[in-house]
């Protein structure tokens, strides 16, 4: 009796066993079946970079997808009412697109095509966020960071292009000279363009040899800045007050490192910069309201500058941006707002 009780529970054991693993697998299934597989690594074609749901801090994006299919002859990148149609042509292994993101969830839907059908189609979300945006200074906590350059990212990069710099690497004396142009040539198509990123200079602001990610800058921002801007330093630091993105060292909150299409590489207008942290002062109108405009107040923009012609009337037209002995930054240094007025209103 003992003998057969034993198998008896050794069976029930094992069917019970046998039960649990039937029973997870369809759990998994489950679940792989309900996750959103639209942008899987399977089928005609594959989206290599970047994965879904990553974070952007710069509205450029790099969307490399990989053809496995011979017969598709053309993929379609739809996104933020933008649509990019790029011919596949015979043995080609890669389509490279950069795609210029809105602040913000960006959705890009891509799909491959065969005599003008859509045979497949895919998409992933990607999130920029951005300091000078005020709705989306921050991010869902499902969206992280992705960078390219780091051990594994680089791989499937490597079949078409150079992606590690050799040690005598020289500073290229033309554009394409510049391996970084061949993937990064879109940050330079603006009207204000940094002199490091004109030249293609990128390594004197980029370190090949740090790591785990390559390429990476120093932090603060103006540790690096400072190197070139020397008079701008020796000017700021003997002022009493700064602006806050100077005294944390933080220029990029404001400027571009590359180009812009606003002066000084700002990322925004002026004004329209300003008021993205100052939002009490977004009416357009300004201090003194008993004294002008009929009771309106100053005006913040929209007027010509008396004191810069050729430019309008902005918050820097009163207030450095960067540093001053006033204590509201006014340009002149003035301790007061009626030695401020001077500065436009004099005789």
């Amino acid at each position: 009796m003992k003998q057969i009780f034993d198998l008896k529970s050794y069976a029930l054991s094992y069917r019970r066993y046998t039960e649990f693993i039937v029973i997870t697998a369809y759990i998994l299934l489950i679940i792989i079946s309900a996750a959103d597989v639209s942008w899987s690594s399977t089928g005609k074609f594959s989206i290599i970079e970047p994965p879904d749901k990553t974070l952007f801090e710069s509205g450029l994006m790099a969307i490399v997808i990989k053809i496995n299919s011979p017969e598709l002859d053309s993929i379609v990148i739809k996104y933020n009412g933008t649509t990019i149609t790029a011919p596949v042509k015979k043995g080609k292994k890669f389509v490279c697109k950069t795609l210029t993101l809105k602040y913000g969830p960006n959705e890009i839907v891509v799909n491959a095509r065969v005599k003008g059908k859509v045979v497949e189609s895919k998409k992933i979300v990607a999130f920029y966020q951005s300091d000078v945006s005020s709705k989306f200074h921050t991010h869902p906590p499902e969206f992280q960071k992705r960078p390219f350059h780091e051990k594994g990212r680089e791989n499937a990069c490597k079949q078409c292009h150079t992606i590690n710099l050799a040690d005598n690497y020289p500073k290229p004396m033309k554009l394409k000279d510049s391996i970084c142009y061949q993937c990064h040539k879109k940050i330079t198509d603006y009207k204000h363009v940094h002199g490091p990123a004109a030249r293609w200079d990128c390594l004197t602001c980029h370190n090949k040899n740090s790591r785990p990610i390559k390429y990476l800058t120093p932090k603060p921002d103006s540790k690096l800045c400072f190197t070139c801007h020397v008079a701008s330093k020796k000017e700021w630091t003997r002022k009493k007050y700064w602006h806050g993105p100077t005294a944390t060292g933080k220029c990029t909150i404001c400027h571009n490192p590359h180009a812009s299409n606003n002066i000084f590489w700002l990322k925004k207008p002026i004004w329209n910069l300003c008021v993205t942290c100052h939002v009490d002062k977004a009416s357009g109108i300004h201090v003194i309201a008993a004294f002008v405009f009929s009771n309106k107040g100053h005006p913040t923009k929209g007027f010509p500058d008396p004191a810069r012609p050729g430019r309008e009337l902005s918050c820097s037209s009163c207030h450095n941006p960067h540093a001053s002995n006033s204590r509201y930054l006014f340009v002149n240094g003035s301790p007061t707002v009626f030695g401020l007025c001077s500065h436009c209103h004099h005789k």
